[in-house]
């Protein structure tokens, strides 16, 4: 039977006289005041968990009162009952007072880039600036559930749909990583209803994309003609005329550096952390695209490591926007996404087989797509150059093909 023990009183602690060693008091139920031997005396909670005995201070006396360290024992002793740690709830609060969601969010960007492509973080990043331009220097104890739901119908009513979908996943990851790493205590986004809250995603449709030798014809012309119609900037009109010819993800293509580049050899070597196969790639370039890259040699490499560099800051490359805003000025608004410059490839390529004669294995390898064969990919782990000749060849036919719809233009 456990003992007894009477409550102290406000007076037993104020006359609790100091000795020549520290002592303690008992109010019962763990907790105790201590009376140290220069005269300080502080509250102290007593516990066991996972089979140790724990001890946590829940405040110096007289400014933390009795009345206030009974009511902290009482919650630990509930958190106890719930096989939750006192001590971690306790410093989680500590830190998240001080923990901003920004400082939360460049932490999980950091730990992502270790395992993602550096065009990834690039997106994420600006992706999650609608977020940190509203609530980043917010302590992630203060943020509602309602705060991120404002910021999201606002993205809504500008009609990006899927970026509002894409920022909730982000978001979630980003607190379940927050909630491991004790910065705070309760995922909030998991609460969110996405039904209620999101407008249903378009994200299943097919990008569009113009595949007809006539519709690319006039695609080419258009963008040939750019310069003149718009007042484009050098990168982007420059981009433009490449991408027929390499047909990456725009990711790629924006964050062209110089030192990727062989013009000699007509090679580009894109990275791994860079590719969304996270699989080094090597894209063989035609001589029409090795031409286009030293036209804007003289205009780039000496201000930016980026073959297309932002107009605003060399430091960065064109954004996604700047493309798809470009591809609708030109008229080409659900008819054809710069994705669609891949589709392009893929359906003339498999079409025209009997004319250049290389089989699907190559037309996917230079689309950088993965085995999806998990057998055949098991034992297909040759070098990044495997089928570099073949691809090379095929390359140099596209563009060759491509440039034969240009005569008239």
């Amino acid at each position: 039977m456990a003992r007894l023990v009477k409550p102290l009183s406000d007076k037993e602690i104020k006359t609790a006289e100091p000795r020549e060693k520290e002592y303690k008091l008992s109010d019962g139920k763990g907790l105790f005041i201590v009376v140290k031997i220069d005269g300080t005396k502080y509250f102290r909670f007593d516990f066991s968990y996972g089979g140790k005995r724990k001890s946590t201070s829940f405040g110096i006396y007289p400014k933390t009162t009795l009345k206030e360290a009974r009511e902290k024992r009482e919650e630990a002793r509930e958190f106890l009952s719930k096989n939750i740690n006192p001590i971690s709830v306790k410093r989680i609060k500590r830190a998240s007072e001080a923990l901003t969601l920004d400082m939360i969010i460049n932490e999980w960007l950091e730990l992502r880039a270790k395992s993602s492509s550096e065009a990834t973080i690039i997106q994420n990043r600006r992706m999650l600036n609608n977020i940190t331009n509203w609530l980043g220097n917010i302590a992630i104890k203060d943020i509602k559930r309602v705060d991120i739901i404002n910021i999201l119908e606002k993205i809504q009513n500008k009609g990006v749909i899927e970026t509002a979908h894409r920022l909730l996943s982000l978001m979630n990851k980003i607190y379940m990583f927050a909630v491991t790493k004790e910065y705070t205590e309760h995922n909030i986004i998991a609460d969110i209803d996405k039904k209620s809250v999101l407008v249903p995603s378009n994200k299943n449709i097919h990008h569009p994309a113009i595949t007809s030798p006539d519709e690319i014809k006039e695609l080419l012309k258009d963008i040939n003609s750019m310069g003149e119609k718009y007042k484009s900037n050098i990168s982007v009109i420059f981009i433009f005329k490449i991408i027929p010819y390499v047909f990456v993800r725009s990711e790629n293509i924006r964050l062209m550096r110089w030192n990727e580049l062989d013009l000699q050899k007509g090679i580009w070597e894109i990275p791994k952390e860079k590719m969304k196969t996270h699989i080094d790639f090597v894209c063989p370039l035609s001589r029409q695209a090795v031409n286009i890259i030293k036209q804007i040699e003289p205009y780039s490499r000496h201000r930016s490591e980026f073959v297309f560099p932002s107009p605003f800051k060399a430091d960065r490359g064109i954004s996604g926007a700047t493309l798809s805003d470009t591809l609708n000025k030109l008229g080409y608004q659900n008819r054809h996404t710069f994705h669609g410059f891949r589709s392009m490839f893929s359906t003339i390529t498999y079409e025209y087989y009997k004319e250049h004669g290389f089989h699907s294995d190559i037309i996917e390898s230079c689309l950088a797509h993965k085995e999806k064969n998990r057998v055949k990919a098991a034992y297909n782990r040759e070098s990044k150059y495997k089928y570099f000749e073949e691809k090379k060849e095929l390359m140099q036919w596209w563009a060759d093909w491509l440039d034969n719809l240009r005569i008239d233009i």
